[in-house]
């Protein structure tokens, strides 16, 4: 039996889309993280690698929306590797993000993992590509053109049981990944 699929936008299945501060603060030799898409990684931020800046900046920041949540999907938006890097965000440690990477909230209706997955296909990003400011030497998706994006939708298990499958193989490249590396390095 095939579950009932309902379309809507993806501004009416998110709490928030937003990005990042569209301000870079200085960097600091010591500080609280602040990631750019250079950090993003389809498993998450690479902490290790974002720049760092005063507790004062990062709390404005803060304030005004630009630090991801447990749970949201992260997106990078701007660049040549627009769109070519999603996650979603598990780490409990607090970072800001930059405005090349958006932010998506998810309400109840949307599991996020179905999202990170949806956003990685190849027709959800010939979609999104169509959008891009033309005109412009940074590739670039706006907010809106997010916002407009029609999905269909399956029920709520139906994404759950999608999400688990693509993210049992994702463990298991990312397990594949290390050990080259470790061998590699051996």
């Amino acid at each position: 039996m095939k579950s009932e699929r309902v379309n809507k936008s993806l501004d009416d299945l998110c709490l928030l889309i937003t990005d990042g501060a569209h301000r870079s603060p200085e960097s600091k030799i010591e500080g609280m993280p602040m990631a750019s898409v250079k950090d993003l990684t389809r498993y998450g931020i690479n902490y290790e690698s974002c720049r760092k800046i005063s507790l004062e900046e990062f709390n404005s920041l803060k304030k005004s929306g630009c630090c991801p949540e447990i749970g949201d999907v992260l997106i990078a938006k701007d660049g040549a590797t627009a769109l070519e890097t999603v996650c979603v965000h598990n780490d409990k440690r607090e970072i800001c993000l930059l405005s090349s990477v958006a932010i998506f909230r998810t309400t109840e209706e949307l599991e996020p993992f179905y999202l990170k997955y949806l956003l990685e296909s190849p027709k959800t990003k010939y979609l999104l590509k169509g959008g891009y400011i033309s005109g412009s030497a940074i590739p670039r998706v706006v907010l809106k053109d997010f916002k407009n994006l029609q999905i269909s939708l399956p029920e709520k298990n139906e994404q759950k049981k999608i999400s688990q499958i693509l993210g049992s193989l994702d463990k298991k490249i990312e397990l594949n990944q290390k050990t080259y590396k470790t061998l590699e390095e051996i």
